[in-house]
């Protein structure tokens, strides 16, 4: 299958990696450190597994089309980057976001009706340009957005799963779209503001408790939208959570990169929809407000100076 990757960050790379080391053609396109790195050296991951292929990588889209436009940018990036590749997505051409946050897809559709929503619940992260770690083996859910189904979508997940991306259909990417941003909205939310991996969130007992309701917050709110679930969100979240305890979440990781991160696509958008329906959702609130907070380089204080010592 010939397959863009638009966003060669971790997932992107990794899920790039795998789909080429399987035979499919593979293009990346990225930053130009990235880009560079894989052009001239191929990309290595390590971690779950450990492997170097040769992948193409451009820093824009080529106006031929693929079958495939896999969409792995951040979601703050994702309308720029929809407009840069327009030319490539042709009639035949299918965009699967498997980003974090909401609103991705309903972006995806206005330039095709052939989009697919995904969530995956594999950890990556990019440790130098050129090499990705896989930090933790989850599973990939992909579906006709925002229901429905498609036998293209089967064919892609045949291609995944050859790859080696466990990967499933379902006929309701909304609902997994929605139950995925609940779980960011714990992980993400918590191991950023305490700065710890995500295993810490069940080995702490005093954070399962305020997982618990920061995540049925969010069911309140999908609820009150009509979404349906397929599996309960805390299902997923104690199974992510288990499946990459070794991980600091993505949003974390941004964090201690200095980059900007997608808390306004996952908080912002929860605590935007509970507005639309006349709830509040309080505790998704606090954590947007304190991650922007450390998103803004506020300078942590020097407790040995203040406390001396």
């Amino acid at each position: 299958m010939r397959i863009y990757v638009l966003g060669a960050g971790s997932i992107g790379s990794l899920l790039g990696a795998l789909l080429a080391k399987a035979g499919n053609d593979v293009l990346l396109i990225g930053r130009e450190e990235q880009v560079r790195a894989v052009n001239e050296r191929g990309l290595k991951v390590i971690g779950v597994e450990e492997f170097e292929v040769k992948v193409n990588a451009s820093l824009h889209a080529p106006d031929e089309p693929p079958e495939l436009l896999l969409l792995t940018t951040k979601s703050y990036s994702t309308k720029t980057a929809l407009e840069c590749a327009r030319n490539c997505i042709g009639p035949e051409t299918w965009v699967l976001s498997v980003q974090n946050g909401l609103g991705n897809e309903d972006l995806a559709m206005k330039y095709t009706d052939r989009v697919i929503g995904g969530i995956t619940t594999n950890g990556a992260m990019l440790v130098e340009w050129g090499v990705v770690r896989w930090t933790g083996k989850g599973i990939t859910v992909i579906g006709k957005y925002p229901t429905g189904k498609a036998e293209f979508v089967e064919r892609v997940a045949r291609v995944f799963n050859e790859a080696g991306i466990e990967t499933e259909v379902t006929e309701n990417a909304v609902g997994w779209k929605w139950a995925k941003a609940i779980v960011n909205s714990v992980i993400n939310g918590l191991g950023t503001v305490l700065e710890v991996k995500n295993g810490a969130l069940r080995e702490i007992p005093e954070l399962e408790g305020i997982s618990i309701e920061i995540a049925r917050e969010g069911c309140m709110v999908a609820q009150q939208l009509g979404i349906e679930f397929e599996v309960h969100p805390l299902e997923l979240l104690w199974d992510t959570i288990e499946k990459t305890r070794d991980n600091y979440n993505s949003t974390l990781q941004d964090i201690m990169r200095g980059r900007k991160t997608e808390v306004d696509y996952i908080h912002g958008k929860i605590v935007e929809y509970a507005h639309s329906v006349g709830l509040e959702a309080p505790r998704n609130e606090l954590l947007w407000a304190l991650i922007k907070a450390k998103e803004g380089k506020i300078d942590k204080p020097n407790f040995r100076n203040i406390f001396g010592g």
